[in-house]
């Protein structure tokens, strides 16, 4: 509309008003100028309205994908404890070891993945009552609670599949620890340890005996190996329970893969269904092709016939 006024004012600009050989220009630039700011005017009037979009997803659905945001931010919170973890073990030599910073924070570990395992439970919960929700309501269509299913399928299998590898790292990372544990005991006797092979003596020997049993009477190395023993056996003892929740997670995952097995299955089935129906199709397709063409000649005896018998009663 605004173009086609435009156009008008430009065509009507110069006005040539032919009187026998006469020629008037009237200058109408003042109006042009007037017609752009009232239409300026009007634009800036009238803002354009917003329209919301409507809200496609039931709260419950909602609720689930914060919690699903929750407990994403709480495995990686994990895993970067679990990198520091591993950092502070690889650093520690023979003689210098910080064993209360590692077995605090290899309890901080192990309390996080104890409690994600428990909220996976609560989140695969809310996924079935977010469903049940959205299934339950008829303000949804059936396309947004298809896509609902999906997403939210989607989201819990892409969790359990991050926090199961979680899990081995976590699991790897002690093993190594006991393995580190094991070889620095070994090293710290051969630095203590001083024995000479060569030229002993009886003499020297039954010395080097009553050194080796003075050092083990030592209250500062008996304490030193004390506090090893114990680090190997609260070592263990998370290995075995990270080792009993990566049971857990396996066992997940391997539910996961038989449900894809019978999707897949299900796929297959359904392929073979579209092709025998495709072959009754091409089947039911050839027979009307030749019922046509008999179709045609009976019509056309018919017509033959009428013509004929046409004829007759016309003479």
């Amino acid at each position: 509309m605004c173009a086609l006024s435009c156009s008008c004012l430009l065509l009507n600009y110069v006005a040539l008003d032919c009187k026998d050989t006469m020629v008037v220009q009237r200058d109408r630039s003042l109006e042009l100028q007037q017609y752009f700011d009232s239409l300026r005017g009007q634009s800036s009037a009238s803002p354009p309205t917003i329209v919301e979009a409507p809200v496609t997803v039931h709260p419950d659905v909602n609720v689930f994908n914060e919690f699903a945001q929750a407990f994403a931010k709480e495995i990686a919170a994990l895993s970067s404890n679990i990198m520091n973890l591993a950092k502070i073990t690889q650093q520690q030599s023979v003689f210098e070891e910080d064993s209360q910073e590692i077995s605090a924070l290899t309890t901080v570990v192990k309390t996080q993945l104890q409690r994600l395992h428990n909220d996976m439970d609560t989140l695969a919960g809310l996924k079935e009552h977010a469903m049940r929700s959205q299934r339950g309501s008829s303000f949804f269509s059936s396309n947004a609670q298809k896509e609902a299913e999906r997403h939210t399928s989607a989201v819990v299998d892409t969790l359990k599949g991050r926090l199961a590898n979680t899990g081995q790292q976590f699991k790897s990372v002690l093993q190594s620890r006991k393995d580190t544990l094991k070889d620095t005991a070994l090293r710290r006797n051969q630095f203590t340890s001083d024995r000479s092979t060569t030229f002993e003596s009886a003499l020297f020997r039954d010395q080097q005996n009553h050194e080796q049993q003075q050092m083990l009477m030592n209250p500062s190395n008996t304490q030193y190996y004390r506090q090893r023993a114990d680090a190997v056996r609260e070592i263990e003892a998370a290995v075995n329970e990270v080792g009993e929740l990566f049971h857990d997670f396996t066992r997940l995952v391997h539910e996961q893969d038989e449900l894809v097995v019978r999707i897949d299955s299900n796929v297959d089935d359904a392929l073979h269904n579209v092709h025998a129906g495709s072959n009754e199709l091409m089947r039911y397709l050839a027979s009307l092709s030749s019922n046509r063409g008999l179709i045609l000649k009976v019509f056309g005896v018919l017509f033959v016939f009428l013509i004929f018998f046409g004829f007759i009663v016309v003479r």
